[in-house]
Formats: structure tokens, sequence, C-alpha cells
């Protein structure tokens, strides 16, 4: 782990976080698909761009309700048991891709797949910060995201240069990778078990309604929370931005003459970024007041967004474009989970983050399926200009509940900088 180290203070990247950290790199090196599923879909499944936005809508709408549920499984169960059920169902998911022949069972395909990838990732940001103070939780989501975008980047070279050779060998991978994340956490991970809970009285309803009644409000819980819901729509519309990179970029630059080999080495770019950065990235600014730090963020990534709808006749100018939108990234992902972390009431803090997934899911769904209508219809510059304005939204909401979330977040002792 010494090169883990060389990124992260041993202070904090340290037992069962380093642990966890460490798997989630080898997950996210899996996943081979992900920056490549609109060009799989185009290329080797004949289906057109507003099709093919379709396709990863539908594998982001299995990811919606199953990472809250799967925030509230942990709470209730343990998150171990829940991680081992979550990468069993995707490691197969994967693996049955290639033989899915008709659009409709590969829809159900690609249902399953964002259901199984997608709800592992709360469980997995609950689980990184259980044994840390809460002055850690920046600087340790900062060594998530990271390694999530090693992972990244591994799939951006080696996912482009499988594809090049054949599509169907991506999911193949992916499955392998899976199974040995699977391992890892069964051999790793200590056991986990949910806070001690109040015993129900002898006489409490245990019927079939009662138990509904008390699963909805357990999923709910975050969504009473008007400042959480806030904070979760501005992440929707970020998230709605960020999936441009994986969804539209690759049928722009396809249009423009590139290889997904070549696609690959420029989203390798943004991962190289990340790796190189983010960690260092999130000491800085775990210093900072979190809130302000969110919305600037989001203004860093609409110039960089607002700059690729007419710097776009050069390679390097895309890779300038990219450099710009993924600070605004770097600064984001760390920092929001640690204010939703910190916002989270006692006990509940997956479903919390459970929220934040699936709003990251959304985003993920419906950006590459209004974005592939876009490119289609309108072009390339209204496409990079209408991501623009919807990252400066993003800033105006976090913006405008930054006083609100400062409020109430100085009477917690030893919380992030807000």
């Amino acid at each position: 782990m010494r090169w883990v180290r060389l990124f992260v203070s041993s202070d904090v990247l340290v037992g069962e976080p380093r642990d966890v950290v460490l798997i989630e790199a080898v997950l996210a090196a899996s996943k081979l698909s992900i920056p490549f599923l609109t060009l799989y879909l185009v290329q080797t499944r004949g289906v057109d761009y507003t099709t093919a936005g379709l396709f990863v809508a539908v594998r982001g709408l299995g990811g919606l309700v199953a990472v809250m549920l799967a925030g509230a499984i942990a709470d209730r169960f343990g998150e171990k048991p829940v991680v081992l059920t979550l990468l069993g169902g995707a490691a197969l998911s994967a693996a049955a891709i290639p033989h899915l022949h008709s659009l409709t069972s590969l829809m159900v395909g690609f249902f399953l797949l964002g259901a199984f990838v997608n709800a592992v990732q709360p469980v997995f940001s609950a689980l990184v910060v259980r044994t840390i103070p809460v002055r850690q939780w920046t600087e340790v989501y900062a060594a998530e995201y990271w390694a999530l975008n090693v992972g990244f980047a591994f799939t951006a070279l080696v996912g482009g240069r499988v594809a090049v050779l054949a599509f169907d060998w991506v999911f193949h991978l992916e499955a392998a990778g899976t199974l040995l994340a699977l391992v890892l956490v069964a051999r790793i991970l200590p056991a986990s078990r949910p806070p001690n809970r109040t015993p129900l009285p002898a006489t409490a309803d245990c019927g079939l309604l009662a138990r509904a009644r008390d699963a909805l409000a357990a999923v709910s819980l975050a969504a009473r929370d008007r400042l959480a819901v806030a904070l979760i729509s501005s992440t929707l519309l970020f998230a709605m931005c960020l999936s441009q990179m994986t969804g539209t970029l690759p049928l722009d630059m396809e249009a423009s003459g590139y290889s997904p080999d070549l696609y690959g080495y420029v989203i390798f770019w943004n991962g190289a970024l990340l790796t190189l950065f983010q960690i260092r990235a999130g000491r800085a600014i775990a210093r900072r007041r979190g809130m302000r730090v969110l919305a600037r963020a989001a203004a860093v990534a609409a110039l960089g967004y607002g700059m690729l709808a007419f710097l776009h006749q050069h390679l390097a100018l895309i890779l300038l474009c990219l450099t710009v939108w993924t600070v605004g990234e770097m600064m984001d992902a760390p920092v929001r989970n640690a204010v939703m972390s910190t916002l989270a009431k006692p006990g509940s803090r997956a479903r919390y983050l459970g929220l934040v997934s699936a709003a990251l899911t959304v985003g993920y769904c419906v950006g590459p399926w209004i974005g592939g209508w876009v490119l289609q219809t309108a072009g390339r510059e209204v496409l990079w200009l209408g991501t623009a304005a919807c990252a400066l939204l993003c800033g105006l909401i976090r913006l405008a509940i930054t006083p609100r979330v400062e409020r109430r977040m100085a009477p917690l002792p030893h919380a992030p900088a807000v």
C-alpha cells in the first residue's frame, strides 16, 4: 500500500478505510463498459443516438430505486452482506449482456446491471467513514473518489483497446473484475453490524402494511430533509453534465472522425488528472467552506463545457476543455459527500448517501438520453452550451442554500467546514 500512502496521509487511510478504498479501485477498474456503452450500442447493436441514450437511461433507472433500497437495507442489516449480494448480481448481469440478442432482453440486462452496479456505491461510501472521526471525512471521501478515478483511468485505456478488438469482451472482463472485488470484500473486510436499535414493543403492529410503512419511512427519511433535497437536486443537475463525457462526447468525437481507441485516451486524461491531484485537492478544500466550494465547482465545470462548444477543431483543444471541467469535478465529489454525511441524522448515513447516489444515477441516465437527442436534432454547439447552462443552474442552487446549510451545521462538533 505504499503507492496509496504517497497520495494520502497514513493517519487517515489506514485499516478499514484503506481496505475499502483499495477494493473500490479494483471494482472501478472492472467497469470497462461504462465509457463505451453508447459506442457499443451504436456500432455493435446498430441503434441510433437517441435510442442509445435511452438504453443508458434504462441502465440508470435500474440503479435509481436500488441505491435507496440498498442504503436502507445496509443501515438495518449491515454493509458487508449487502455489498456481497450486489457484487454477485453485477458480475452475473455483466456476463449475460453479450448473450442477449433481442433489444427487449438487452434492455432488461442493462436495467439489472445498472441496479446492481449503482446500488453498491452508497454502501461503500458508508463503510469508508465508519471508523473515522467526522473531521476527516472530506479527506477520506477525496481518497475514495481518487480510487474510483484510478479505476476509471484504467478502464479508459484498457476498455478502448478491448473495444477495438471485440466489444463483447468488455463485458466478460467486467464480470471477472467484479468477482475479484467480491472475493476481496469477503476475505478482507470485517463483518459489519447495524447500530443498536430500540426493540419494538410486544404490542407493535407487525402486519404487512405496517412493515411496508416502516420500510417506506426508512427509505424516504432523507427525502423529508429540505436542505438535503436541495443539495441532492443540484447533484442531479451536475451529474447530467458529467454524464455527457461518457454519453455524448464519444458520439460527438465519432462524428468528427475519431476512433473509440482515441476517445479512450481522451477520457483517460480525465481519470489521470483526478488520480494525480484529487487527494491533494481534497486536503486543500477540506479547510475551506464546503458549500461555497460546491458552487464554484459547478461554475468551473460550466466554463469547460461552454468552451467545448467552440474549441473542438483539434484534439488538444478537446483536452483543454476536459481539463477545465475535470477541475470542477475534482472540487465537487469529496465535499458533496462530506456535507451530506454531516447533514445525515444518526443511524441514517447510508440512506442519505443512497439518495445522493440516486441523484447521480438519475443524472447519468437522463443526461445521455437528453444529450443524444439534442446532439441528433440541434447539433453539438447547442448540446455543450446547454450543458454549461445546466452546470450554472446547479451552482446557483448551491449558492442559494449556503447560508441555511452553514447555520444548521454550525452547532455540530467537529463538523467539516461548510
